[in-house]
């Protein structure tokens, strides 16, 4: 049988492939020898959305489960009916949990945008702060929906307020994650659909992948995002981590910093993809990142973005940018998500005012003198050392991180609020890319017959997922052993296709399949 790799167009083929109908399922998980097999379907991905956008993402739902994550989409009215609670968000929460518990869900996708009061159509929960700013009663907190706890401890429906409510609040849930992707319509949910799989199957192989660039106007904010860089750099193996700041650049001709930070030179650094990552500190506002001499990043920027198959992953600490939940819409990230052929796939940035959070006026001072990170500063690195120094997805990174500082929001209202403020705006289940990515080649028989049979399929990469899927015959997960090689009992009950994939961290999407006759 000869070996072949697979074009990098067949990742669009499920584009064309019959949208999946339904996904009711059971999860079953059993063992040969030392591969691991996962029969029939458990709900690796929990996708909540609004009825209006419930067929727009089947084929994002079919793109997950053909990566060995079977997905199942429940709409905000299905979860009104079936589970109980005093409001919606109280259901959305125990129908995450359901599935958490009793179906094997690891990712949490919340597929719609909110507005404000708890509205719009997938809507957030509202928590309650009043450090660093007093009064703020609608801090949009996503990891309420998988939290164990309720976050109202003294059940006044006011919930995540540190004062009274902190031994109601818990910030992570083991290894489950959650991400929203911010979108309004159908063509949003395609654009960002057709984003993802070019993510995941035509990854750049160059060195996009092990780069991050640091953006800054802000003299002040240099040392901690020193301390920042320099904690990767120490991490994070053939990764490099660049300063593209107001006083020097990687493109200076004469002068340092004589190659402004100004949005022309942002949108260039973006379509020459110059990195795979992006960290953007300074100010902001909901429609605007502030470059230097105050310029702004605005939709029309976004619009110049030309970046297709090399889509940015991004952190910021800029104010508001992340305020998915205004009424005023897109936010600027929403933006970066929303555009097609270009943008990111996946940003992390504060809903409200993004400030320097510590716990004494002596630490802020040593972050001017010391380079002493902040709390938001100290979230955001925490994530990308998680991300690149492991096989964990983004959703999984960033609830490591949001662990790392529990101690930390035990301690500090401050603390508790950049907790609940930092969400994540994409898909959780992402690799986030910490080398640069090899296509597996896939071996697989050209026809097989119907009936209960062995199947092989050989790979140059070990410890790889493959997954072969016949819709209503077929479900199965495995690993590939230290030889690439997997091997899996399967029953085509009739003639089609058996669709087959392999994937994994640190590796572009190889599709094939095979003719049952």
């Amino acid at each position: 049988m000869s070996k072949k790799n697979l074009s990098a167009g067949a990742c669009w083929i499920f584009v064309i492939c019959q949208l999946i109908t339904t996904f009711t399922f059971s999860a079953i998980e059993d063992k040969q020898g030392s591969e691991i097999v996962r029969a029939d379907r458990n709900a690796a991905v929990l996708l909540i959305t609004a009825d209006s956008l419930a067929d727009a993402w089947k084929p994002l739902a079919q793109w997950k489960t053909r990566q060995g994550k079977w997905t199942e989409i429940v709409t905000i009215s299905q979860i009104e009916k079936q589970y109980e609670g005093d409001d919606v968000q109280q259901k959305i929460r125990a129908c995450c949990l359901d599935y958490i518990e009793n179906k094997g869900t690891q990712w949490v996708i919340l597929g719609g945008d909110s507005q404000p009061g708890g509205k719009g159509l997938v809507p957030d929960r509202d928590t309650y702060h009043q450090d660093p700013l007093p009064n703020q009663k609608d801090i949009p907190t996503d990891i309420y929906y998988i939290s164990e706890k309720d976050w109202d401890a003294n059940g006044d429906g006011i919930y995540g307020d540190w004062a009274n409510d902190k031994e109601a609040v818990a910030y992570t849930n083991g290894r489950v994650s959650i991400g929203r992707i911010p979108v309004r319509t159908k063509a949003d949910v395609a654009a960002y659909t057709e984003k993802i799989v070019a993510y995941e199957s035509n990854y750049p192989t160059s060195d996009f992948a092990s780069q991050l660039i640091y953006t800054c106007p802000e003299n002040s904010a240099y040392p901690k995002l020193g301390t920042s860089r320099k904690v990767l750099q120490e991490c994070w193996d053939g990764g490099t981590c660049r300063q593209f700041f107001a006083t020097h650049t990687p493109w200076d001709k004469d002068t340092a910093g004589d190659y402004d930070l100004s949005p022309d030179h942002w949108v260039k650094m973006i379509n020459d993809k110059a990195a795979g990552k992006l960290h953007m500190h300074g100010h902001g506002f909901l429609p605007v990142w502030v470059l230097e001499k105050h310029q702004t990043v605005t939709a029309g920027h976004v619009d110049k973005l030309t970046n297709e198959n090399a889509y940015l992953t991004m952190t910021t600490v800029s104010c508001f940018t992340g305020h998915y939940d205004a009424e005023a819409d897109p936010a600027i990230t929403e933006m970066m998500l929303r555009k097609p052929k270009g943008g990111a796939v996946l940003v992390i940035a504060p809903s409200r005012p993004g400030v320097p959070v510590f716990h004494s006026p002596q630490e802020m001072r040593l972050m001017i003198t010391e380079g002493k990170m902040d709390a938001t500063t100290q979230t955001m690195t925490r994530f990308w050392k998680h991300a690149l120094t492991g096989s964990l997805s983004a959703g999984e990174a960033f609830q490591k991180a949001k662990n790392d500082m529990i101690e930390d929001a035990k301690k500090s209202a401050g603390f508790h609020f950049i907790q609940c403020e930092l969400n994540l705006l994409g898909d959780p289940t992402l690799d986030l890319r910490a080398k640069d990515p090899v296509k597996p080649k896939l071996e697989i028989p050209k026809t097989i017959s119907t009936g209960r049979q062995t199947v092989k399929v050989c790979s140059d990469v070990p410890d790889a997922t493959v997954c072969l899927w016949k819709e209503g015959e077929v479900y199965k997960v495995l690993k590939t052993s230290d030889e690439g090689e997997a091997a899996v009992q399967i029953d085509c009950k009739t003639k089609g296709k058996l669709q087959v994939t392999i994937c994994g961290p640190g590796l572009n999407t190889s599709l094939g399949e095979i003719q049952v006759m």
